[in-house]
């Protein structure tokens, strides 16, 4: 047999299983994703490459952002809690949430679906339906898509392409020692959605619209962006993880003070003495993490427009994130630290 045109097809026939081989169990998301990001390393092509929120190129005077997420059945939604039309906003929210931690709006976006065959037709209509009003309500437009079938879990993927001003994308890496550390909204609302609907209790419904249909910051994240943010990210896998995301781009230390984390009113009430574990690492809550100038404290609430910014940390020295008791304090020892894929 010829010698294949393909460089990577015999090491692509033993890759399914290699002896040698680490599992994704061991490697883990982060390890899995430096892997992935060194392989698609960047060129001059692009202004922000891979590792960031979204991908940045400029042309023709503008500077354009794409980023792709997914949500994949029992992993990322239970259609036991939520309708096709409320899987299709979070769909489209999810990815353009990293597009408002850039500070960028959404102009535009793709959709593939997957889906079994035995699949109701009412319901790939509800999560178009969502996804488009979605798409909508951000002043953007869904252009197309794909539709494919497997006979595993019912799967979205949306990819969503924004536009702002070239050369002030905000990046993961940009924190300076001195910034405060800022969060959008409210914390913990989603996670603690999702624990009530598990053990069969009706959460808050405006929990639970924040665990199946939630909104991307895009307005907020382009005020803060054009107020002078050094270094932004959306909260999906919980403050703590992304926070230390963040740190790690930035090369810094974020301390991160625990009676200041605006947690959602009530929390306390349902789940007391689990309410900080819940802001800090209950994850879903697609709000935005900020570092910016301390100068800018104080006119947070002027860019906020009723989501509300709080203060909640600040930036140092070193590595890593700290969340202490307050802003002296201790540090807080918690059980789980946010969620990770793998």
């Amino acid at each position: 047999m010829a010698e294949s045109a393909n460089p990577g097809s015999r090491r692509d026939q033993r890759g399914w299983a290699p002896p040698d081989g680490r599992r994704l169990s061991a490697v883990g998301e982060t390890g899995l994703l430096a892997a992935l990001v060194g392989l698609a390393a960047a060129d001059g092509r692009l202004a922000i490459g891979p590792g960031d929120d979204a991908a940045v190129w400029e042309l023709d005077g503008r500077a354009l952002a794409i980023t792709t997420d997914s949500l994949v059945e029992r992993v990322d939604f239970l259609p036991s809690f939520q309708s096709p039309w409320e899987v299709g906003v979070k769909a489209w929210s999810a990815a353009a949430s990293d597009l408002a931690a850039m500070g960028f709006g959404a102009d535009l976006g793709v959709a593939c679906l997957i889906c079994s065959p035995d699949t109701f037709e009412g319901t790939v209509l509800g999560i178009q339906e969502g996804m488009v009003a979605a798409a909508r309500r951000d002043g953007a437009l869904l252009a197309g898509g794909d539709v494919s079938s497997t006979d595993g879990p019912l799967t979205i993927a949306v990819t969503v392409l924004g536009s702002g001003p070239p050369g002030q994308a905000v990046r993961l890496a940009g924190a300076l020692p001195g910034d405060v550390v800022a969060v959008t909204g409210c914390l913990g609302g989603a996670a603690a959605a999702l624990h009530l609907l598990q053990t069969g209790r009706v959460p808050p419904e405006s929990w639970r619209l924040r665990l199946v249909a939630p909104a991307a910051r895009l307005a907020e994240g382009q005020r803060l962006r054009a107020a002078g943010a050094h270094a932004m990210t959306d909260l999906s896998d919980g403050l703590l993880v992304d926070a230390s995301r963040l740190a790690a781009a930035s090369s810094c230390q974020l301390d991160l003070w625990a009676d200041r984390l605006p947690l959602e009113r009530d929390l306390e009430h349902f789940f007391p003495g689990e309410s900080l574990q819940l802001g800090a690492a209950g994850g879903e809550d697609y709000e935005l993490l900020v570092c910016l100038p301390e100068s800018l404290a104080s006119d947070l609430n002027l860019l906020s427009e009723g989501v509300g910014i709080s203060v909640i940390g600040t930036v140092c020295r070193g590595a890593g994130v700290r969340l202490l008791e307050h802003p002296a304090g201790p540090e807080v020892p918690l059980s789980a630290r946010g969620f990770r894929h793998f």
